[in-house]
């Protein structure tokens, strides 16, 4: 639901996947049809820390949405676009997020971040934009 928000609200200006802990760790995409479709396996949450400024905490997330796809040779209006479309969309998955009891914070401050390339497809192509860090699981409701 959060990957589907994204989509939707980024008005497919650009491309989301989500990395994916757990036993089966893997890196995914929606296909057409609305189904997971696998991008990679295995783990990518320590690659994404280090790629957010060192913010290590990533690592230990339950799964990390990702809005990628600006070129580095994009001007400032395409630079500036796919930014604030990916900024928008990152806040609706926010609240679909939490409409399901889901932590889950924005992850900005990406650098060296070239998903496309670390995926086998052409460098400088498809820049990591925004991201949204989501918990592990459910929050544990407290009695007192």
């Amino acid at each position: 639901a959060v990957l589907a928000t994204a989509r939707e609200a980024g008005a497919g200006r650009l491309r989301w996947c989500v990395a994916v802990g757990g036993p089966r760790p893997e890196l995914v995409e929606a296909s057409p049809d609305g189904t997971l479709r696998r991008l990679a396996s295995g783990e990518a949450r320590p690659t994404l820390a280090a790629w957010a400024a060192g913010q290590g905490w990533i690592a230990g997330a339950g799964a990390v949405l990702l809005a990628y796809g600006c070129p580095s040779d994009a001007g400032p209006p395409r630079i500036r676009r796919d930014h604030l479309h990916a900024g928008h969309a990152v806040g609706c998955a926010l609240l679909t997020a939490a409409r399901r009891g889901l932590a889950a914070r924005p992850v900005g401050s990406w650098q060296r971040a070239d998903l496309g390339a670390a995926l086998g497809g052409p460098p400088a192509q498809n820049w990591i934009v925004h991201g949204l860090a989501l918990g592990s699981g459910r929050p544990e409701k407290r009695t007192s």
